[in-house]
């Protein structure tokens, strides 16, 4: 699985077929004589990605490793564990409780995503904590033949990470950067709640174009159509353009419809130059709404001076 470089295979993104659909959501496998995923996807989805590593000859999983905890990413993890015993679990030390314990986890989603949440993702189930592994900034996973370095790329949400691959030069980002369909180049930055930061998200895209990315990967979906410069600037340019965009309309709305009204114009209009099944792609994983509430929660923790949820 994946394409062979001079040093070591690419990580392979592996369709989960999130929502029953294609090119939703892709882990990605890191083959090798420790094989790794990252970013299992969602509970509801953990036999389609099973059934696609036994296509591919996975017998052995050593590593799940997780960029954050949102459950279109890290919701399988529990099924995927139970079916290889022989796995650790790794995630951002903030969050680690919340796999042993998720009740407060859904909750917390649910209020995002009200009665559709189990249908949409499933629910997680507990995973025995001595099986969860805790990362902090510069940390590294052995993978036997290289180290996946960790990178603390706060902003999407306060406790995210992204990986370098220390021998083939791939970064996977998880929603640090934002999305990126194969059907365009063009960028949406993820910007959920509760926990947005605009200033984490743009230093976060800053500190991953510095690493010497040979190649960019995103669950949303798979290895970027540009050169890994080219990504981190355009991520930056999106995530300013709606971040601005964003402010000056919820000056001029005089309701939460009004502004999400104005938002989807601006999205439509110019903002977001890409064809009707892009944009529909994008809607599916990363509705304008939900980028909204995520910076109208940002924005009235500044005007409270109140600080960011603890996860």
């Amino acid at each position: 699985p994946g394409i062979a470089g001079p040093d070591g295979p690419e990580p392979a993104a592996v369709d989960t077929f999130m929502f029953g659909e294609p090119e939703m959501m892709a882990a990605h496998l890191l083959a090798g004589p420790k094989n790794a995923i990252v970013d299992p996807g969602p509970a509801n989805t953990v036999r389609n990605l099973l059934a696609s590593l036994e296509a591919m000859g996975v017998d052995r999983l050593d590593s799940i490793v997780l960029t954050h905890i949102h459950f279109d990413h890290a919701a399988g993890a529990a099924g995927l564990a139970r079916h290889f015993p022989e796995a650790s679990v790794y995630v951002h030390r903030r969050v680690a409780e919340h796999l042993v314990d998720p009740a407060r986890l859904i909750s917390g989603v649910k209020s995002v995503w009200g009665e559709r949440t189990e249908e949409l993702f499933g629910l997680p189930d507990p995973i025995a904590s001595g099986r969860v592994v805790p990362l902090a900034d510069g940390d590294a996973i052995d993978l036997g033949d290289r180290l996946l370095e960790v990178i603390e790329t706060p902003g999407h949400t306060r406790a995210h990470i992204s990986f370098l691959d220390g021998q083939t030069g791939a970064v996977l980002c998880g929603d640090a950067i934002g999305l990126q369909m194969p059907s365009s180049t063009v960028i949406r930055p993820s910007t959920p709640p509760s926990d947005f930061s605009f200033d984490d998200a743009r230093r976060s895209i800053e500190r991953l174009g510095n690493v010497g990315a040979t190649s960019v990967h995103l669950p949303h979906f798979g290895e970027t159509g540009s050169p890994p410069d080219r990504v981190f600037d355009e991520a930056e340019r999106a995530l300013s353009r709606w971040h601005e965009t964003f402010l000056r309309n919820r000056e001029a709305a005089e309701s939460d419809l009004e502004l999400q009204r104005r938002l989807n114009a601006c999205v439509e209009a110019s903002l977001e130059p890409v064809t009707p099944v892009t944009r529909k792609s994008f809607e599916a994983v990363n509705p304008v709404w939900l980028n909204i509430a995520g910076m109208a929660a940002e924005a009235e923790r500044g005007e409270r001076g109140s600080k960011r949820p603890a996860a």
